[in-house]
């Protein structure tokens, strides 16, 4: 009988650990570097930081297009995949000449939520973690697009397969009118 309690007790112990184990997998630890900050931040780059901060950290855009006090930053990298970002800023003329972010477009699947939702996420897998409303749809080559939107500063982009192709991140509690000026200039 005593072999039998210590051969139980054995399974249990390996059975726990092999829950912590599963657990740890799932909340995986993210880089600074890449972690996605709803309503804050896109891994270094933070929201109502100034553009200067910005071009200090990446150097000049690829793309870029400015007019009224906006502007839309675009940097596709130096890869192969050449995964755009692009970046959204703003002026408050009159009361502060810096341009500051307003939105952020990540395309890379290193990008990555505490939860582990990243580019290339389904949509029902987004829609487990965070509560999600239909924000706006489009068109891209024949193809239906939707973006969905959250109170959380956190948006999805989600292609006709369901997974997701970009993050946006933004103000909490604040729907921006369109993300569209993000998307126009990959």
């Amino acid at each position: 009988m005593g072999m039998a309690l210590i051969a139980c007790n054995e399974r249990n112990s390996r059975s726990d650990d092999s829950q912590a184990d599963s657990l740890a997998a799932q909340q995986t630890t993210v880089p600074d570097s890449l972690l996605l900050v709803p309503g804050q931040s896109a891994g270094l780059i933070t929201l109502g930081d100034t553009d200067s901060s910005l071009l200090n950290r990446l150097g000049q855009p690829d793309f870029s297009n400015a007019g009224m006090g906006k502007a839309v930053l675009v940097w596709r990298g130096d890869t192969t995949q050449g995964y755009p970002l692009s970046v959204f800023t703003s002026r408050d003329m009159g009361n502060d000449e810096s341009a500051r972010i307003q939105q952020v477009r990540v395309t890379a699947p290193s990008f990555r939520t505490r939860q582990s939702i990243h580019v290339g996420s389904t949509h029902q897998e987004i829609a487990s973690a965070y509560p999600l409303r239909l924000t706006e749809t489009y068109d891209a080559m024949g193809d239906p697009y939707t973006i969905y939107d959250t109170d959380e500063g956190i948006a999805f982009e989600i292609a006709p397969n369901n997974r997701c192709i970009a993050i946006i991140i933004h103000k909490k509690d604040v729907s921006p009118p369109s993300f569209l000026p993000l998307r126009d200039y990959q």
